[in-house]
């Protein structure tokens, strides 16, 4: 499962605070996740900026398509997020627990994914698709 996590205060970004797109510093992340060549077009792009209130869960949601990205907002939260190859979350399952201002998650085509919202939680997610 290709999953790229972290916190954005803590990527090197050069001094730019820049860690999705073009920028040479986005190269390193898995499998390219936060990277986008600038010569390749992207499609599809959208951004959800929402308050989860704690309690809250998203069930199954459909299989990935194109890049993702969500972003913890707020300081203290609890956030879980389950990934998995298989539609039932049988077998291998990977949860990413964003707590701290900036934790993120970022993933590929393929996986699927669910969530579930410990302590109130604002999550901005951004969702863009590569160009063939």
């Amino acid at each position: 499962m290709d999953i790229d996590t972290g916190n954005a205060h803590d990527v090197d970004t050069a001094g730019t605070g820049w860690f999705i797109g073009f920028s040479p510093w986005t190269k390193p992340s898995v499998q390219g996740l936060r990277h986008v060549p600038d010569s390749e077009p992207v499609t599809g792009m959208t951004v959800k900026w929402y308050r989860h209130p704690a309690g809250q869960e998203g069930g199954n949601k459909p299989v990935s398509t194109g890049r993702t990205m969500s972003i913890l907002v707020t300081d203290g939260a609890r956030f879980e997020i389950d990934f998995c190859m298989s539609p039932d979350f049988t077998g291998d399952v990977r949860t990413v627990v964003l707590t701290r201002e900036g934790d993120f998650a970022a993933w590929g085509e393929g996986l699927q994914h669910r969530w579930r919202c410990i302590r109130e939680a604002t999550i901005a997610t951004v969702r863009w698709t590569p160009a063939p």
